[in-house]
C-alpha cells in the first residue's frame, strides 16, 4: 500500500489495482486538483488504468468544472471504473447529479460503504488493459 498526499486529495494505492481517492475535510476540489490526481495515478501506475474508489470528507465537494473534468476523457485515460462511497444524503444528491448529468463513459456506481465498493471494483477488473 502506497499513499500520495496531494493536499486536497489523499491517494492510496491498494491491492487489486484499486486507487482510493479521499477528498479531505473542508475541500472544494477544483480542476487543478483533479488534474493532479489523474497525473499522480498515471505516473504511479505507469500508464496502466486503475479502479477508483472515491470517498469525500465532511464539508467537501467538487466544483462543477472539476466534476465535468473527472467524468471526461482525461479520467477515462487513467481509470477503468469508479466506485463512489456516499457519506450522507447531501452527498448522495451530488453524486447522483454527477452520474446523471456528467455521465462518465466508464462504469460508475454509488455505494453505502467501502466494503461493497471494493467488491464491485474487483468485479470490474477485466476492464483494465493488461500490458
Amino acid at each position: 500500500m502506497h499513499t500520495i498526499d496531494l493536499n486536497a486529495v489523499l491517494l492510496t494505492f491498494l491491492e487489486g489495482d484499486v486507487v482510493h481517492a479521499h477528498f479531505n475535510e473542508g475541500v472544494l476540489g477544483e480542476v487543478d486538483d483533479v488534474h493532479a490526481m489523474f497525473a499522480a495515478i498515471a505516473k504511479e501506475r505507469n500508464g496502466r488504468k486503475g479502479l477508483l474508489m472515491v470517498t469525500i470528507g465532511p464539508n467537501s465537494t467538487l466544483s462543477n468544472e472539476a466534476r465535468a473534468l473527472a467524468s471526461g476523457p482525461e479520467g477515462d485515460g487513467v481509470l477503468a471504473a469508479d466506485a463512489i462511497v456516499l457519506r450522507d444524503f447531501g452527498h448522495q444528491l451530488s453524486a447522483n447529479a454527477y452520474t446523471r448529468h456528467n455521465r462518465p463513459a466508464r462504469p460508475t456506481k454509488l455505494f453505502p460503504d467501502e466494503e461493497s465498493a471494493l467488491v464491485w471494483l474487483a468485479e470490474q477488473h477485466h476492464l483494465i488493459d493488461l500490458p
